[in-house]
């Protein structure tokens, strides 16, 4: 792996699993030595994560772990829930029988990482299972943006995923936008993701007006 996707991975990890808290000071020397990466790599992942919106660069004061306010995480959630909707709408048209195993099977691991509350996996394998729609919508402009803002709220997936009984209920939405495809109904399958979406924002956005500090 190049050392400055290495660093990115390190770094984003750090922060969505608090680690690194929000208004923390990084310092690129003690980066370098803790990750055993050259300056040049480090900087160049501290470039890509603040374009993603998990750093600023402050005058006089150098990179700082950047605070999102929660309007602009509700924004975000807003339009995701518009754009994933659509691309699943899109992709169970195109979505044939063994891809529905693969969801299928994304879906249980899912699961079974909840149960060994193993939070990483849990994190990657509901990744997966939302890409897998854009993806398989074959448009590579809807990819890259849903992509873009995904990562701009990365590290709240971890405080949405861990909320007090929610998790029945992300279950329950992948479920219907499962039967949805299975039908191959198309508009069932995109209001499916739509209510998922919408449910995750709605439960966050909350959580996180109740809880400041996140």
């Amino acid at each position: 792996m190049p050392q400055r996707e290495y660093a990115y991975n390190k770094i984003r990890n750090a922060i969505t699993y608090g680690e690194l808290q929000p208004g923390e000071r990084l310092i690129e020397k003690k980066l370098c030595e803790i990750f055993k990466v050259g300056r040049t790599p480090l900087r160049e992942a501290l470039s890509q994560l603040q374009i993603e919106g998990y750093l600023d660069f402050i005058p006089n004061k150098g990179v700082t772990i950047n605070r999102i306010s929660i309007s602009h995480v509700e924004e975000i959630y807003n339009i995701l829930t518009i754009l994933e909707s659509y691309a699943t709408e899109l992709a169970t048209k195109n979505i044939d029988k063994e891809n529905e195993r693969e969801l299928r099977s994304i879906h249980n691991d899912l699961k079974r990482a909840w149960a060994k509350k193993d939070y990483k996996t849990w994190l990657d394998k509901n990744a997966e299972f939302h890409e897998y729609f854009i993806k398989a919508t074959g448009n590579s402009s809807l990819n890259t943006l849903v992509k873009s803002l995904r990562n701009r709220i990365y590290r709240y997936r971890l405080i949405a995923m861990t909320i007090p009984d929610s998790v029945n209920e992300y279950f329950r939405s992948h479920e219907e936008i499962l039967e949805a495809i299975s039908k191959n109904d198309a508009k069932r399958a995109g209001k499916a993701m739509e209510r998922h979406v919408s449910f995750v924002a709605k439960k966050l956005v909350e959580f996180l007006r109740q809880v400041p500090g996140f």
